[in-house]
């Protein structure tokens, strides 16, 4: 692949590419020599150019030549370091790709079995009573429990070192997990966490050692890198933030992980990649194969993305895409093959929309392709009173995260459980069965079809990067006030994660203690449950003996179900 000689700029307008000077000969170029693409790529990523923010770095690859390389904004801030094409950003869960690219090559030359049980790799690991494979963590069909949640559980604080060895030291502790192997899908950092280190072990390399080596030199990837620690230098590397209300703010990436998260790139390096599922310069068919396959649960969901890549279908054309969000970074990778079309856009700021900016690009640079269709908006009517009613109940999230809909005449409310009326928030209707929620962020709730006159569930829609399922729960009566909040009071501690909360009754509910990260208060919603929206737990179901005495409870986060406590104050 080739960075096209041809660049183009617009005097007094400051369209640039590459961020370097336009060269003698393209200085004399008019607006009419400027593809008409280029110039509506330059309108779509105006709003980031600035020299007291940050930005993005954006690489577009059309028939194994980039087209389009551009850097907007700042990469560091406190030092005025401008975004270029060769800056390197963490692309978080774009990880998962090359993670799950080198457990394949290892598959394809019989070194793993993909339906070995992952203790064959990792035999300190807990066992289960279903049998966890490598397929299954590649499929995200592991149902083990979410390590970013266990370790905020644990009492880890954001800035902590995560190191490998550490995180992998919590994951053995496990003895309990969200569900059966296999039986559902549910989004796994934990499985592509674990699947790295059964590549160093079965590589006898680090993981560290062992992409460099067999993925990112043999395609020439010069700036990509998962960091062998926390301490590595990093070329041109962007720092990270989130907007404050008055400026930004530093956001700490202090972790190890590799595998889920943690490569370091540039946009054109990612291109690189892209453009080997064409070339096939590294890995053989059968990794290719492997990479393509789509898989579904035993309860009929599919693996939408499995081996760290989504399959879906875009205004006519078959695409293949990922994205990635890890302390300020924001990243998106977009493969179009029928179109031999790749882009990679990254970004250093949390209020960045990476996949809403990758798609736009994609109907800029693809909307005269013969292939392009674009989806037409589809006719929808107003929902009527006995519709809305079908809406209306309470959904959870995740555990302890429940949202009440309520339905008026003409309208549906939305909620947190329990919110007073003065509270509860208009949805707007915007399809049919659809509601939107946040404009600013893109956020709506796609209901499902009714089923004996209630949806069973909603889809939490974040634009174009995907969607949570919330599925309706029912809740018996109950009164929060005659809950006698003392007898819950007490230490309570739990061997799976190495660590202890104290809980105090207090005039609105329980407050729970950790000694590292402080207080977070819960509620009651039901018989000896508890719920909190910003704690590290979000549902806490106490546990009683014969005697009716509270011996424990099982204490919950997203994507973590039923860790257990047990008290020792007794």
């Amino acid at each position: 692949m080739v960075i096209q000689n041809v660049q183009f700029c617009l005097l007094g307008a400051a369209l640039t590419l590459l961020t370097s000077a336009c060269s003698a000969s393209s200085e004399t170029a008019t607006v009419e020599t400027i593809p008409p693409e280029i110039v509506q790529a330059e309108a779509l990523i105006a709003p980031w150019e600035t020299d007291d923010a940050p930005g993005l770095s954006i690489a577009i690859s059309v028939n194994d030549e980039i087209v389009f390389a551009r850097g907007a904004g700042l990469a560091n801030l406190e030092h005025g370091i401008a975004i270029t094409p060769d800056t390197a950003f963490q692309v978080a869960s774009i990880s998962k790709q090359f993670t799950a690219f080198s457990t394949l090559m290892l598959v394809s030359e019989g070194q793993i079995d993909l339906d070995a049980d992952i203790r064959t790799y990792l035999p300190e690991l807990s066992a289960h009573p279903q049998t966890v494979t490598v397929r299954h963590l590649l499929d995200h069909m592991g149902g083990l429990r979410e390590l970013t949640s266990l370790s905020v559980m644990a009492g880890w604080m954001a800035d902590d070192i995560r190191q490998r060895d550490r995180e992998l030291e919590l994951l053995s502790r496990q003895t309990g997990v969200n569900f059966p192997a296999g039986a559902e899908v549910e989004y796994s950092n934990t499985g592509y966490t674990l699947l790295s280190h059964i590549v160093a072990r079965v590589s006898g390399q680090s993981f560290h050692d062992f992409t460099r080596e067999r993925i990112f030199e043999p395609l020439g990837m010069t700036g990509t890198r998962f960091p062998e620690s926390r301490n590595a230098l990093i070329a041109s590397r962007a720092a990270s933030y989130y907007p404050t209300r008055d400026g930004f703010a530093n956001v700490i990436a202090a972790n190890e992980t590799a595998g889920s998260t943690g490569l370091f790139t540039t946009a054109p390096d990612l291109l690189k990649w892209a453009e080997n599922f064409e070339t096939r310069t590294v890995g053989d068919d059968r990794v290719f194969e492997l990479m393509a396959e789509r898989a579904s649960a035993e309860n009929g969901d599919a693996s939408v993305f499995a081996k760290g890549q989504e399959l879906r279908v875009y205004n006519g054309l078959e695409t293949w895409s990922h994205g990635g969000t890890d302390a300020g970074y924001r990243a998106f990778l977009l493969r179009i093959p029928s179109e031999d079309f790749e882009l990679s856009v990254m970004s250093n700021r949390t209020d960045f929309d990476s996949a809403g900016l990758a798609f736009a690009l994609a109907d800029t640079f693809l909307g005269d392709s013969a292939n392009f269709t674009a989806e037409p908006d589809l006719d929808w009517s107003p929902a009527i009173s006995t519709q809305l009613a079908a809406y209306a109940g309470d959904y959870e999230i995740q555990p302890g995260m429940i949202f009440t809909i309520t339905a008026g005449e003409d309208a549906l409310l939305f909620g947190s459980l329990g919110a007073p009326a003065d509270k509860l928030q208009p949805l707007p209707q915007i399809a049919e069965r659809a509601f939107m929620l946040n404009p600013a962020a893109d956020i709506s709730l796609v209901f499902a079809e009714p089923e004996d006159g209630a949806s069973p569930y909603f889809d939490y829609t974040i634009g174009l990067h995907g969607s949570l399922k919330a599925p309706r729960v029912e809740l018996a009566p109950f009164d929060a006030g005659s809950v006698t909040l003392a007898e819950f009071a007490g230490v309570y501690e739990s061997e799976e994660l190495a660590t202890a909360y104290t809980v105090t009754a207090s005039d609105d509910g329980l407050i729970i203690t950790h000694p590292r990260t402080g207080s977070f208060q819960a509620a009651a919603y039901q018989h000896d449950t508890f719920s909190s929206f910003s704690g590290a737990m979000r549902k806490l179901a106490f546990i009683r003996n014969q005697q009716g005495e509270i011996t424990g409870f099982y204490g919950s986060a997203p994507l973590v179900d039923r860790v257990a406590f047990t008290r020792r104050d007794r």
